[in-house]
């Protein structure tokens, strides 16, 4: 083979390998990364004009689900008359695709109610938790039923006080969900228990892979802790002692470069771990960030993030990384969820305007605002393919199409 063919199979494999990557879709929480970044988006990062162009408006229920996408689909929870609702919806009208619907209650003790989990996307299934701890594998494309689970019953586990919240994670052939002190793995294909933590009152973030000491492993939030087990048999590699008001660790740990941030609300703060052996060091903690509901987001040594009560009025902030330092701190903009696209910060505020402004360290310097939504929203918005989705906690949900 000639140096010249080479150079051309070689610039041919660049660009599929752009292209898939250009058209990955947002199929599980926080996207494919694990990161609440969408990359290689060929967004300008801001709206045209003061007006949002609106594809579709839609109904899904109360609750604050997130959306996963597929090219034609867009899937979200909510609850409608004591049922909680799968809906799939089409990407083009927003008309109703196939509606999976199981009964539960509201629940809605110390907050409005319904479904507080994001759907996973893996192959042809989609997986879907409830908060009373039922594992649900359902078809992507008609929304048929494969088999269900009621996890906490068979893992003999309780639940957590508000339920579980944290999003199915699929890793090779195991689902993974946060329940008990350290999760329990199932089998993908028939929900078959693999294996199953100790009878602990769970936390409510997502689960999140980690290579250990060679080891595939995950790191779980317990209500007390933050756990490292590995994939194979659920054995502990470590644990750090992680201890909020209310057990209530819900924002997912971020895993960077052999180290790891944690942060939780209700005045508990955030700090920095350095991974290694069995025992993690802090190498900083502060009560600069405290993120109650929302993981914060990494772009290269900058955190940005939601800090503070949201009922409260919670502020937007951005730490350095290795140190902790405030970098700068919005006081006014009462954020209900964000991503970060590309290098532009998306933001959704609790009264439904979508924000952009540059990720940068230098400060919050906003580029554009429209609003989208009538209502009070805490669910991060969606980057998918030049098309952002975005909710209310009752339901209402809008699809915003951007010039790319």
């Amino acid at each position: 083979m000639t140096v010249a063919v080479r150079s051309v199979l070689f610039f041919t494999t660049c660009l599929l390998l752009l292209g898939i990557c250009q058209c990955e879709e947002w199929y599980r929480w926080r996207g494919p990364n694990l990161n609440g970044r969408t990359v290689q988006a060929n967004w300008s990062g801001r709206f045209r004009g003061d007006q949002a162009n609106i594809k579709w408006r839609a109904s899904v229920g109360t609750g604050f689900s997130s959306f996963v996408t597929t090219d034609e689909l867009v899937f979200t929870s909510g609850h409608i008359d004591g049922q909680t609702i799968v809906n799939a919806l089409s990407r083009e009208s927003g008309d109703v695709a196939w509606k999976f619907a199981f009964e539960a209650p509201l629940d809605d003790r110390d907050f409005e109610g319904g479904p507080t989990s994001t759907p996973t996307i893996d192959g042809p299934f989609i997986y879907v938790v409830s908060r009373l701890g039922e594992l649900f594998c359902l078809d992507r494309l008609t929304g048929q039923l494969s088999w269900k689970v009621n996890v906490a019953n068979q893992a003999d586990v309780r639940l957590p006080g508000w339920g579980c919240a944290g999003a199915p994670l699929v890793v090779g052939n195991l689902v993974i969900i946060n329940i008990g002190e350290s999760g329990v793995a199932l089998n993908k294909d028939d929900g078959r228990i693999v294996w199953r933590s100790e009878d602990r009152e769970s936390g409510y973030a997502t689960p999140v892979p980690l290579k250990s000491d060679e080891k595939d492993a995950v790191v779980i939030a317990s209500g007390k802790s933050y756990k490292a087990v590995t994939l194979e048999s659920g054995e502990e590699l470590w644990s750090i002692r992680w201890l909020t008001s209310f057990n209530c660790n819900a924002a997912d740990p971020i895993i960077h470069d052999g180290q790891m941030f944690l942060s939780s609300g209700y005045n508990r703060g955030a700090a920095l771990y350095q991974l290694g052996g069995t025992d993690p060091k802090v190498v900083w903690k502060s009560k600069e960030m405290k993120n109650q509901i929302h993981a914060s987001v990494l772009l290269d040594k900058s955190l940005f993030g939601i800090d503070g009560d949201m009922e409260a009025g919670a502020r937007f902030r951005c730490l350095d990384w290795g140190t902790g330092e405030v970098l700068w701190s919005e006081e006014e903009l009462r954020p209900g969820g964000f991503t970060l696209v590309d290098d532009a910060i998306l933001l959704l505020t609790e009264d439904g305007d979508l924000v952009t402004a540059p990720a940068t360290r230098q400060g919050w310097t906003p580029t554009s605002r429209v609003h989208v939504l009538d209502g009070k929203c805490w669910t991060a918005p969606v980057f998918s393919n030049g098309q952002i989705f975005c909710r209310t906690i009752q339901g209402e949900v809008v699809c915003v199409e951007v010039t790319q």
